[in-house]
């Protein structure tokens, strides 16, 4: 692998998705889609070869594969020797017609919106399929939606890919075509997952597909150590999941975890309830938009009349709670916390800076120039709760009393007349590790343990409802944001006003 890197760079790798099967991974999935029995394997997409060469010596399998890039081909061909005459180097997307005893893959990861064909295989997925592709959707997806339409009984598939797609809109189509047969055995998810692709920033998992047996459940595992593989026949899920129970348009991801928490229905509502979150200001061109105050002042800018107060970074936020005073020790460090943002008529020093701004070719970037003008930044109101986008482990929830924006590193809240009055109580379940807990099944995990949430993640989390939060007095309330406001911390006493959304764990309770 690391001569083929260097012979063809990392940009040639990854423009084509290219991040290569370890051996132990290779071997785990061939070994499991051959104890179908048949006698045939294809690999849609052959890379280097790794699931040919995990194939036993000894066994007699008709190995056949298909491979887009000629380059990486001829590669293997040099190396080992051998010719290669098993590959079909053609596009698998737009090569149609195929039908498989048994799958293995390991498919390019890409965004769709890169791949060079993608009009055309939205168009073939809408007539042979019936499936209507997300603009969002990534060719891992696209490749295995395709295979399980070629998928003969009584063969088997697994798949090396992504798992993002569990918890996102455009996965729906491939959660239900994975479940609508009865044949999805189960699905694993590598927490060392660096162990897998080192320089993947997307959580990493494993399809299990079995076209001989209608399963009543779907078994979610979480792989801590590649050295488990040889013992996969011994370990335990993390659940095992009633097909039933796996609607499509809900997010999997929450099954790989232990269901130690639990709402109860009764005592909840969904947070869109009290309004919405909606992403930060994205400008397009940070480098432009984003200043210090001393750089406005050379510039002859008011601070006032052509910025805004802005939070530009995470890190600019230190405390669970932000007010003014707080944005004023920033912009008196000159901390870049002012957003340039002439939405009226320019003044004469703000006309100049945009004449600058356009002689650098800001106003040729790809999000500047959808706008007109195109300095005109979005339009959002400060928010009273922030919602960090990207957390390892803990998330980032502050409660916001200033009247700074926030760029894209922070989701802001948008409260409808409820929200208003239940801000505080919105943002104490937040920080609490009972709404910590229940949160946590509405992020999406990435490479190296990185959570992601998007505006709908939480928008359609359960909170508490209006009327679980009016049996708390806005005294408690108040006291509570006094200590977090000293402390950076919830009381214990605090936590406890959330523990009766809980439902008590049973297992517990038998306990002697």
């Amino acid at each position: 692998m690391r001569d083929y890197v260097r012979r063809v760079g990392e940009n040639h790798r990854k423009s084509r998705g290219q991040y290569f099967t370890p051996p132990d991974v290779a071997g785990f999935m061939t070994s499991w889609v051959l104890r179908s029995g048949g006698t045939s394997l294809f690999d849609p997409a052959f890379g280097l070869g790794a699931f040919h060469d995990a194939v036993p010596h000894d066994a007699r399998v008709d190995f056949s594969a298909c491979e887009i890039d000629p380059g990486i081909v001829e590669f293997r061909e040099r190396t080992t020797g051998r010719r290669a005459g098993f590959v079909t180097v053609d596009d698998y997307l737009r090569s149609w017609g195929g039908r498989h005893s048994n799958i293995v893959c390991n498919p390019p990861y890409m965004r769709f919106q890169k791949f060079v064909n993608r009009a055309m295989v939205r168009r073939e997925f809408r007539r042979r399929l019936g499936v209507n592709l997300s603009g969002y959707t990534n060719t891992a997806s696209a490749f295995l939606l395709k295979s399980l339409s070629e998928l003969r009984a009584p063969g088997r598939m697994a798949y090396l890919m992504p798992l993002e797609f569990l918890n996102t809109g455009y996965g729906t189509p491939v959660k239900a075509a994975l479940t609508d047969s009865g044949h999805l055995f189960a699905i694993l998810r590598f927490d060392c997952e660096k162990d897998i692709f080192p320089d993947a920033a997307t959580s990493v998992g494993v399809i299990l597909f079995d076209n001989a047996v209608r399963h009543a459940s779907v078994k979610f595992y979480a792989v801590r150590s590649l050295t488990q593989l040889a013992r996969f026949d011994e370990m335990a899920p993390v659940s095992d999941v009633p097909v039933a129970a796996l609607d499509a348009r809900a997010k999997w991801l929450p099954w790989f975890q232990p269901r130690a928490c639990e709402a109860d229905p009764a005592r909840m509502t969904v947070l869109s309830t009290f309004g919405r979150f909606s992403r930060g200001i994205a400008t397009g061109a940070n480098e432009f938009f984003v200043l210090r105050p001393s750089t406005a002042r050379a510039r002859g800018l008011d601070a006032y009349a052509d910025c805004v107060p802005c939070i530009t970074r995470s890190v600019q936020i230190r405390k669970p709670i932000f007010d003014a005073a707080d944005y004023h020790a920033l912009s008196d460090a000159d901390h870049p916390v002012l957003l340039f943002s002439a939405n009226g008529a320019p003044s004469r020093d703000a006309a100049v800076y945009i004449r600058s701004g356009e002689r650098r070719g800001f106003h040729e970037r790809f999000l500047t120039k959808t706008r007109t003008p195109w300095y005109r930044t979005e339009r959002r109101e400060p928010s009273p709760l922030l919602f960090g986008v990207f957390s390892r482990g803990r998330y980032k929830v502050v409660f916001n009393t200033s009247r700074a924006l926030t760029l894209t590193c922070f989701h802001g809240f948008q409260p409808n007349p409820l929200g208003r009055r239940y801000a505080a109580h919105l943002f104490l379940y937040l920080a609490s590790q009972t709404g910590r807990d229940i949160m946590s099944r509405s992020m999406r995990r990435y490479g190296a343990l990185l959570d992601k949430v998007e505006p709908n993640d939480v928008n359609g989390s359960p909170v508490p409802s209006p009327d679980f939060f009016a049996t708390i007095r806005e005294e408690r309330v108040a006291e509570a944001m006094t200590v977090v406001n000293g402390t950076g911390r919830l009381p214990s006493w605090a936590e406890a006003l959330f523990a009766p959304v809980k439902i008590p764990d049973k297992k517990k309770e038998e306990e002697p």
